[in-house]
Parts: structure tokens; sequence; C-alpha cells
């Protein structure tokens, strides 16, 4: 029994070190990355009477592989690691409309906002990830094109929170994977963006849950 102990700590530990330096790693990429993105974007603009349509083409794509390289390192970042949270009380309309100036969407996808505007208790920085993958994985699935409802409601002692899209629906036999790390139907990503989503919402003691007719992602969280 002291045998498979002292294995099971070895094992611990070398996933912990797995671990720190993966996140080192990361982190360590993800500043060549925004460089990348930003100087493709700022030549794009610059050079759009200047260089042929190859040629911005090809800066086109350089900017959008290396944004995709960028979100799932940050998918790894925000699973790995989980500091303290530090929770302040924010409007709901708020928290959206800054992700959703964030997040990128074409003019074939529309955004409605909640009609009712809650105050919520939470650690905003991590309740933003929350937000940006549910809407960027929501325009994936319909093709950068339909709509996306926002809706909110509250009880006594939760807020309630949807997030429908207008997209195809996700297969009944991969509804109840989802939030599994590393559960993925896309051919790029890692599989940890819904993992960090629940993560992130049951540190805030709440719940996230989804279903289809149409797709929905609820969320709940307490007020205090």
């Amino acid at each position: 029994m002291a045998v498979e102990e002292q294995d099971g700590r070895q094992k611990l530990d070398k996933l912990i070190h797995i671990g720190e330096l993966t996140s080192r790693i990361t982190h360590d990429m993800r500043n060549p990355l925004t460089v990348i993105i930003n100087y493709t974007t700022m030549v794009r603009k610059n050079s759009k009477n200047k260089l042929d349509k190859r040629s911005l083409d090809q800066l086109a794509l350089i900017e959008e592989e290396a944004r995709k390289m960028y979100h799932q390192i940050e998918d790894v970042l925000n699973y790995i690691k989980l500091p303290p949270l530090k929770l302040q009380t924010h409007s709901l309309h708020d928290i959206l409309k800054k992700i959703i100036d964030r997040v990128q969407t074409s003019d074939d996808v529309t955004v409605h906002l909640p009609k009712n505007n809650p105050q919520i208790m939470c650690d905003i920085d991590k309740l933003e990830i929350v937000f940006v993958n549910l809407i960027s994985n929501a325009i994936e699935a319909m093709d950068k094109s339909g709509t996306i409802t926002i809706n909110a409601s509250e009880t006594k002692d939760h807020v309630i929170i949807e997030v429908e899209d207008s997209g195809p629906g996700i297969s009944e036999d991969n509804l109840e994977k989802i939030f599994e790390p590393l559960f993925t139907t896309k051919t790029t990503g890692t599989g940890l963006g819904l993992a960090s989503c629940k993560n992130i919402i049951e540190r805030h003691r709440g719940t996230i849950s989804a279903k289809n007719n149409p797709t929905t992602f609820t969320i709940m969280l307490p007020k205090s």
C-alpha cells in the first residue's frame, strides 16, 4: 500500500511539473503571437491601396492562423491557472458590451443583449473568459451568420443568464461530453474552452448547462 501511495505521489508531482512547464511555455508563446497579430493587422490596414489582393489575402491568413493559436493558448492558460477570485459587483450589460467589442463578429451576426440588466458578484476577468468562449463558439457554430440572443432573469438567490444561438445544435451524443477536458469536435482546438467555462462558473459556486432546440447555454450564479 505504501508503494502504491508513493507511486501516486510521484505521478502527481510529475503532473504538477508538467502543468507548470505548460503554463510557462504557453505564456511565453503568447507575446510573439500578439506581435504577429498586431503587425499583420496594421500592415493590412495601411496597405490596402498599395498591395495586390493576393498579398492582402496572405496577410489576412497569417493573422487568422495566429489568432487561432492565440485562442488555443488562452484556453490552456485559463484551464491550468487558478488564482484566487477577485469578486466585485458588475453590471451584466457592461460585461457583455465589452466582450462583444472584443469578439470578431461579422455583419451577418446579430447579438441581442438582455432587456434587463442584473448586477453580478463575480471576478470580471474570469467571467469575460466564459462569455468570450460561448459567443465565439456560437458564431462558429452558425458559420458566422445568424442570431445570438442573451437573456437574463433573477430569482431570490440567483442570476440566470442564457446564451442562445440559431445554429444547427449540438449532437445528442456530444451534449453530455462538451464540458469534459480535451473533448472537442473541431479539427483545431484544445478541447479546454468549455471545460474552462465550467471550472470558472463552479468556482463562483454556480452551474452551467447546455440544451438543444434552440442551442442554449444556461449559467446560474449566486447573488451573494
